[in-house]
């Protein structure tokens, strides 16, 4: 059990990453903050090919530990942590945003786009598709998860082959959720990888960094191309390879912090910068620099504030009493 601690904390700094890196996305775009700047656009146009997939990526991973539980608990689980704060979320969005959410097109709109919450609507919708495949990828070689490969390719090429995938939650589910499958896939694999050497990797990280500058100005390289997936491929191995390399100082072990709450991250900066962009900042006279920065700076305190006080909130994350029913699920399903 030693040896896992280290490769955890390294876990939860990537999906700590992946989930600011969000919020510093959405702070500089024009349509959801109400300003941005040129030069940070690029900045977060260079990260495209990796930010939402390195997050599917790192679900993907804790698949196997999910589904080596009952399927009562397994079910359970994606109720209480996933749908329970999509559920929430959407309706708190909804009243306090959106202006309420009992107009019928508001509803459509979430089941057609997921709006800000597609994420979590793309896992719940992995979580069940794994459920289906188990049976079919137990059929693999025990232990390396092939099948998960195959699905990753599947989804990869439908969504670059078929135009009726492309777009809303449908379109991201089958671009975005392929990575979680891959990150089943690479779990057993993945201290392997992070112990080869860096004369091995250099050349990945100087091929990622020169593919990711071409991704600025063509965007079939950033997204929904063979070409932007196989990007995306190299950077998420390169990722995977630095992190558990990263010295533990302040600034690792905060944004691991992060990432261990990366639900509270992810359903709580969106309204938090749209409320900012109408209420606050309306009123406020300054460059669109000055607004980006501080649209930044404020979103993600405000975030992190939500994060610090996730042990007075939980209910807004999972469902209450979540611990005690998974308790008795377990009882019932230890019964011979």
């Amino acid at each position: 059990m030693k040896s896992q601690a280290p490769r955890m904390q390294w876990m939860d700094f990537l999906r700590g990453l992946s989930v600011l890196l969000v919020v510093v996305l959405h702070a500089n775009t024009h349509n959801i903050a109400g300003a941005s700047v040129e030069w940070w656009s690029e900045v977060n146009r260079h990260l495209t090919p990796f930010r939402m997939p390195l997050l599917m990526f790192m679900s993907g991973m804790l698949l196997h530990r999910s589904l080596a539980k009952p399927l009562p608990i397994y079910i359970w689980g994606k109720i209480a942590a996933i749908a329970w704060p999509l559920v929430v979320w959407m309706f708190l969005y909804g009243a306090f945003v959106r202006g309420g959410l009992g107009v019928p097109e508001n509803i459509i709109g979430y089941v057609l786009t997921g709006d800000y919450l597609w994420f979590l609507m793309s896992l719940l919708l992995c979580y069940t598709a794994a459920l289906s495949f188990k049976p079919l990828i137990t059929r693999f070689p025990a232990g390396h998860h092939w099948g998960y490969l195959l699905v990753f390719a599947a989804m990869i090429g439908t969504y670059v082959s078929t135009a009726a995938v492309h777009g809303g939650l449908i379109g991201s589910t089958f671009w975005y959720g392929a990575f979680f499958f891959l990150g089943a896939w690479a779990f057993p694999h993945v201290q392997r990888w992070v112990n080869v050497p860096w004369l091995l990797v250099l050349p990945l990280l100087v091929l990622t960094a020169v593919l990711a500058n071409m991704g600025v100005a063509d965007r079939s390289l950033r997204v929904g191309s063979l070409a932007a997936a196989g990007i995306s491929v190299l950077g998420i191995a390169v990722i995977l390879w630095l992190a558990p390399r990263l010295p533990r100082g302040l600034a690792v072990r905060f944004v691991e912090w992060c990432g261990r709450s990366s639900v509270v991250v992810y359903v709580v900066h969106f309204p938090i910068i749209i409320l900012l962009r109408d209420r606050v900042f309306a009123h406020i006279e300054v460059t669109s620099g000055v607004y980006v920065l501080l649209m930044t700076v404020v979103s993600l305190a405000l975030t992190v504030l939500m994060v610090w006080a996730r042990p007075w909130t939980s209910w807004l994350y999972v469902s209450p009493g979540a611990a005690r029913v998974s308790g008795r699920l377990s009882s019932v399903s230890a019964r011979p």
